[in-house]
């Protein structure tokens, strides 16, 4: 096969794995869908890297120390299973980190093989994201069959969740970029970068992600600032941006995309229209793409030409951010007050919900101050290894304001502090300065001193470092936009970014790298040592695949026992429960379930020793105290003793409406009780005082 058509089937197939991992997990709430894509990319990492290191070449491992960091977090996540006030949450969080660890060190031995294979990775990370952004549009062409029991009008298929679309749409900027202004390549290669930004731009507006907004905004403007391709780069980015405009404005006008919950009807009635819209702006885009390009191939600037109007370029750009700080300055409530009115809307709980719509964009209010102050108490209660990984929905609880229902603190720092407190934060901050060295070397976006005082190096602004520089900054898009959000919990654009930061730290500088190696039959025999290592690490991916599927097994297993249950197959049923324990002694649920099929054999006194197992286990959960209590209340009738246990699920959540409920009944029965007491006495009473009746 030759080297195109091999470079062709890996993006095809690179791609396909990517939007793989998107569609498969979706938004990485469902347990059943995220273990099938955690085994199948904890076990093909572990063949990328086996390879790797069975034929890769020898020599410093560049990325290191980085792929070290991510493996020592990932140890951290799965030690504090054991100080976890959730152990359950906890152990499945380390499956997430277990793959995405996978997918790292997949992507730091690549760099490491195949370091010319930069354009391959970018052109996979492009067809992967533009799968899921087309199929978060389409949605919207046909509600009916996309997006059904969709409810939210901003855009969320195929994760569920907005802000992750938009982060992969905001990854396709760098990528654009690239593709559409580098001067190798095919010309139709060129021309297609133009729709695909339209559609990513569009994308990021209907999503109103203002996070992946500016995200996309700061990685466009480092590209600007660094790759001198100004000139060949501005109609890339801004001709889709002037075509999208119309269309996003259209959009946002209408209610099915500017209003929540608007019934299916509604989002019905303008599909055809806005698929019309979609087919004229990609129609447009194309024939503009096309335009620039023939322009291009007839224009032949000269550099000093070409370095001054990029000058202008970048001088327009900074001097659109100085208007609008002028025109702040001097409006009625002055620079002062509108930067207060701002930071008041940021950081306030009470502030007003973001506008609907086009101005949400503009907004700076959001829930995220409320879920961060959370985290603050959070990591106050434990500052040195927080509550467990994955922890802050149930921890936060006791903290709450609010009904507002989140499982995670909407920013990586935030989340960290709750779960793994300042022992998480150090290893995350040696990971982040870790990745950053490795990313430098073969970027070089700082500038090179020599030994002596002297003249700046001169920078080599090859195609490779072009191609490297977009590929750091997809990683710096997802980082940024992740910094203030919980899509770090969203395998789709996480593996993305994860496989782009991997391969540039592996990569290595420019000059130390040689042509990618290529494997050929009969394969070399390797050393002995690397098949030692080879082996080891094929049987630590095993290990760690039997680990992540083990809470699948036991929610299927427990699954399996109140289906039997609910048949009246107790015995069965008692057998599936205790198989699901077994499978993960960590999770409530099997617990739970298992008094659950005792009370339904009248085993009422066993019941109830294992709700009390199950409260003294898992005592930071408050749904065992409420199970515990519902049980003591209603089916043992022992209000005084549920009274009691009760009071351990307003401690840990006082905002639980179940619990509030139960509380209220409880006093009903007991108020009850006591005046079937009392009446029993009044009665018994007047029956004393009554004369004897003769015979």
């Amino acid at each position: 096969m030759s080297r195109s058509r091999a470079s062709a089937a890996s993006t095809i197939l690179l791609g396909a794995a990517f939007a793989g991992v998107a569609f498969g997990a979706a938004g990485g709430t469902a347990l059943g869908r995220t273990t099938a894509v955690e085994l199948a990319l904890v076990l093909l990492g572990a063949l990328g890297l086996g390879t790797a290191l069975l034929w890769g070449p020898t020599g410093p491992l560049h990325g290191g120390p980085a792929l070290t960091a991510l493996a020592a977090l990932t140890a951290l996540t799965a030690l504090s299973v054991t100080w976890s006030i959730v152990p359950d949450l906890s152990f499945t969080d380390a499956g997430r980190m277990l793959a995405y660890l996978a997918v790292f060190a997949a992507a730091v031995a690549a760099g490491r093989v195949v370091p010319q294979a930069t354009p391959v990775l970018l052109h996979a990370l492009l067809l992967g994201a533009t799968a899921v952004v087309i199929y978060g549009l389409a949605s919207r062409v046909w509600p009916d069959a996309l997006a059904e029991n969709q409810i939210s009008n901003r855009l969320g298929e195929p994760f569920g969740y907005w802000n992750a679309v938009g982060t992969t749409a905001a990854m396709m900027v760098p990528i654009g970029l690239w593709l559409g202004s580098r001067t190798v390549g095919t010309v139709a290669a060129r021309v297609l970068a133009y729709p695909a930004l339209g559609l990513a731009l569009l994308a990021i507006l209907l999503t109103q992600s203002r996070g992946a907004l500016a995200s996309a905004i700061i990685g466009a403007g480092i590209w600007f600032a660094f790759v001198p391709l100004r000139v060949r780069s501005l109609p890339v980015l801004v001709l889709p941006a002037v075509g999208v405009v119309p269309v996003a404005a259209w959009a946002l006008s209408q209610d099915a995309f500017s209003k929540y919950a608007e019934p299916l009807s509604a989002r019905q009635s303008v599909a055809g229209e806005f698929g019309l819209l979609l087919v004229a702006m990609v129609a447009a885009l194309l024939m503009a793409g096309m335009a620039v390009n023939l322009g291009l191939t007839r224009l032949n600037l000269p550099v000093a030409m070409g370095r001054r109007a990029g000058v202008v370029a970048v001088a327009f750009v900074c001097a659109v951010p100085l208007v609008l700080f002028t025109s702040v300055a001097f409006s009625d409530r002055g620079l002062g007050g509108t930067i207060h009115d701002r930071v008041h809307e940021l950081t306030s709980e009470s502030a007003a919900a973001p506008s609907e719509g086009a101005g949400r964009l503009a907004a700076t209010s959001n829930s995220r101050s409320t879920f961060w102050r959370e985290a603050g108490k959070v990591f106050e209660d434990r500052p040195a290894a927080g509550t467990g990984a994955g922890t802050f929905g149930i921890a936060r609880l006791r903290y709450r304001k609010s009904d507002q229902v989140s499982r995670h603190a909407h920013g990586f720092i935030p989340q960290t502090l709750a779960d793994l407190g300042l022992v998480g934060l150090g290893v995350t901050l040696v990971l982040l300065a870790a990745w950053l060295v490795a990313a430098a070397r073969p970027t070089q976006l700082y500038p090179r001193l020599r030994r002596r005082a002297g003249p700046v190096e001169r920078r080599d602004w090859t195609q490779q470092r072009i191609s490297l520089v977009a590929l750091t900054l997809v990683a710096v898009v997802f980082g940024l936009q992740s910094a203030i959000d919980w899509t770090w919990f969203v395998p789709g654009p996480a593996v993305m970014a994860l496989a782009a930061g991997g391969f540039v730290a592996g990569r290595g500088p420019l000059a130390a790298a040689g042509p990618s190696r290529q494997l050929t039959l009969p394969l070399p025999s390797p050393h002995r040592w690397r098949i030692a290592v080879a082996a080891g690490i094929a049987g630590a991916a095993l290990l760690f695949a039997w680990a992540i599927w083990l809470p699948e097994a036991s929610d299927r297993a427990s699954d399996r026992a109140l289906a039997l249950a609910a048949d009246g197959r107790l015995g069965e049923a008692a057998t599936e429960a205790a198989n699901a324990e077994d499978s993960n002694p960590l999770a409530s649920k099997p617990l739970l379930v298992q008094a659950s099929v005792q009370t339904a054999a009248g085993r009422e006194a066993d019941a109830e020793a294992t709700l009390e197992r199950a409260v003294l286990r898992f005592p930071g959960d408050p749904e065992t105290w409420l199970r515990l209590a519902s049980f003591q209340l209603g089916t043992v009738d022992r209000p005084r003793d549920a009274q009691r246990t009760v009071r351990g699920v307003l401690y840990l959540d006082p905002k639980s409406k179940a619990g509030q409920r139960l509380f209220l009944e409880i006093r009903q029965r007991l108020r009850a009780k006591q005046q079937a007491r009392i009446a029993a006495r009044a009665e018994g009473g007047s029956r004393a005082a009554s004369p004897q009746t003769s015979r």
